[in-house]
């Protein structure tokens, strides 16, 4: 299945008052692993929005390992985990510089319609992209 890996240096406005990052960032981190991805092979998400395809979040799941803290360079690997039909499911693993592995997570997207907002099967251009 396709994957990829992303670096994302914590900033401090991503830390609570112990400079542990904080639960909601990481959904962030997932975001930019997928846009990063998408990029990585050619098409930005403003591009797919113009051929008039939406991927709305469906579901999160977060498994949280061990902290990340204020200035620490994450390593987020990402792969789709099966072949996108209407749905697009994503797999992340979060390592610290250790190498240390310290969050894993899930996020399913679902293949929209930009005009009628109803979902769709994913596009054949989207799926030869990624080698499916």
């Amino acid at each position: 299945m396709p994957e990829s890996e992303v670096r994302i240096r914590v900033r401090y406005k991503e830390t609570d008052n112990m400079g542990v990052v904080h639960h909601s960032n990481y959904v962030n981190y997932y975001e930019v692993a997928r846009t990063e991805m998408m990029r990585g092979r050619g098409l930005s998400y403003k591009e797919m929005e113009a051929r008039g395809v939406m991927l709305p979040v469906r579901e999160v799941q977060l498994n949280y390992l061990a902290p990340a803290y204020y200035d620490d360079l994450l390593t987020v690997r990402i792969r789709i985990a099966e072949r996108p039909g209407v749905k697009l499911r994503f797999e992340h693993e979060i390592y610290n510089e250790a190498g240390d592995l310290i969050n894993t997570g899930t996020v399913v997207l679902v293949f929209v319609d930009a005009v009628t907002r109803r979902p769709l099967r994913a596009p054949q251009w989207f799926l030869e992209l990624f080698g499916f």
